[in-house]
């Protein structure tokens, strides 16, 4: 426990100039709705999860393997949020994230990073034909599923749950092309919130919208500037991350 501890902390002071930056930036924003807007259960279960959200985005654009944490506490948040926003799919896409990505992290906090430590994989065009052919193929029928389960949204809900599983299974498999996934996830969740503020049936619609648009800005930085965006072959650079 003692060396875990250690190792969080020297995780979070590992934060770089500009993911400092973002992350003082989103804090200062949701801080300042939170405390304009009237407190309730779900306002600050929505702050909690928004800020440890946030917070993981920019921890995963670095390479840090504590955006398990951050990611395990933020999720719980966003499945509630979701849940009383009537985003099933959501939902499923938040519980598959923790699967597949947080819990992993949580429990390889010593070795995860070594899988891009000498740098992440890409696919190659096959690999994306098929990708995008099997969200495409999969989009209908998850829509109409959600659609008989009541989903409020259930066009732009499916293809969160698509893009966010193809995306959360590229990540496990050390592939930099998740960061492509996370653009079009985000702007697709930026649609989802955006439709859920314009007809309120959701309080923490504004919140979720600010936050995902800030997550769109973190997977730009991670697509193009970031360790995420190197492979050995093509930068002649090793990507070191030790644990």
């Amino acid at each position: 426990m003692k060396n875990y501890l250690k190792w969080l902390k020297d995780e979070l002071k590992s934060i770089n100039t500009a993911g400092s930056i973002m992350l003082s930036f989103i804090i200062g924003v949701q801080l300042a709705f939170f405390l304009t807007s009237t407190i309730t259960v779900l306002s600050i279960i929505t702050l909690i999860a928004t800020l440890m959200g946030s917070a993981c985005t920019v921890y995963m654009m670095i390479g840090k393997p504590i955006n398990g944490l951050l990611g395990l506490i933020s999720a719980f948040g966003y499945i509630y949020i979701n849940w009383t926003a009537g985003h099933y799919a959501s939902v499923l896409d938040q519980i598959v994230f923790v699967l597949l990505i947080d819990l992993p992290l949580i429990f390889t906090w010593k070795t995860w990073g070594h899988r891009i430590e000498n740098g992440v994989k890409f696919m190659k065009t096959k690999g994306w034909i098929l990708t995008i052919i099997s969200m495409l193929v999969l989009w209908w029928p998850i829509t109409v599923i959600y659609t008989k389960l009541g989903d409020t949204n259930p066009l732009w809900d499916a293809i969160t749950l698509i893009i966010g599983v193809a995306a959360s299974i590229l990540v496990v498999r050390g592939y930099g092309d998740s960061y492509s996934l996370w653009l079009l996830s985000d702007v697709v969740m930026i649609i989802l919130w955006a439709t859920a503020l314009m007809d309120g049936y959701s309080a923490s619609s504004l919140a979720m919208l600010l936050t995902i648009t800030f997550y769109l800005v973190t997977s730009l930085y991670g697509k193009f500037f970031s360790i995420w965006k190197n492979d050995k072959k093509a930068s002649g650079e090793v990507v070191t991350e030790r644990n």
